[in-house]
């Protein structure tokens, strides 16, 4: 058994909750709402991915991709991800990570300190979940192929299948693999624990989507939308 599938096994249920959340539930038989859709796309806008992985670099091992990958990634990021056309009328706020709500907040604040503190292994295991989507929604919309979806879920889904997400999320596999192999046996349930807290998180702002709310203290527990709240909004 691979260090990755052992991650997965030790963090059930709850790394089947994450193939199985009822947003994803939802959005495969055509029934997740465009607030819902809209809400979670948003969330997982502010602070975007390259501003974790930069600080990870020289701890990566000279013969990993995932520099080169990651470095791909940061541009696409800014000029392509669907996510961006989800924004509609929220402005350059939205964009920002002061956007961020708690859950979300809470997922960054994870993997920035996993980032400055840990070894490229345990970053992998911290957010393999986020690389994963090639696998979890690339393969189910392939075995499963939607037809009538909205179309920016429908293009939201179908990025999943390209071959650079598959390329980057076999690199963090990869890099989990072979840190588990030389690893400790503390080593080993250090990553463990990662991978099960960052699935843990990850599943939270699928939670806050589902429930179109997430509020900060002191806010209403009726606060909707992805950027409640915002003074100057």
């Amino acid at each position: 058994m691979s260090f990755v599938d052992e991650c997965k096994e030790v963090s059930e249920p709850v790394w089947g909750l994450w193939l199985h959340h009822p947003w994803t539930e939802a959005l495969f038989a055509g029934q997740l709402s465009d607030e819902q859709f809209r809400y979670w796309l948003i969330q997982d806008l502010p602070y975007l991915g390259q501003n974790i992985t930069e600080m990870i670099y020289p701890k990566v091992p000279a013969t990993s991709p995932f520099v080169e990958l990651s470095r791909e990634y940061a541009v696409r990021a800014e000029t392509s991800r669907v996510e961006r056309e989800a924004i509609g009328d929220l402005g350059s706020f939205a964009l920002s990570r002061f956007a961020a709500r708690p859950t979300r907040d809470a997922a960054i604040n994870f993997w920035i300190r996993t980032a400055h503190e840990g070894t490229f292994g345990e970053l992998c295991a911290a957010l393999y979940v986020c690389y994963s989507f090639a696998d979890t929604f690339g393969t189910r919309f392939r075995s499963d192929a939607p037809t009538g979806l909205p179309a920016l879920q429908q293009a939201w889904v179908e990025q999943w299948v390209d071959p650079y997400f598959e390329e980057i999320h076999e690199s963090v596999r990869d890099g989990l693999d072979e840190a588990g192999a030389n690893a400790s046996e503390s080593e080993r349930e250090q990553m463990k624990w990662l991978f099960l807290r960052g699935t843990q998180l990850q599943i939270a702002t699928f939670d806050a989507a589902w429930k179109l709310s997430d509020p900060w203290p002191g806010e209403s527990d009726q606060a909707s939308g992805p950027v409640a709240s915002a003074p100057w909004l």
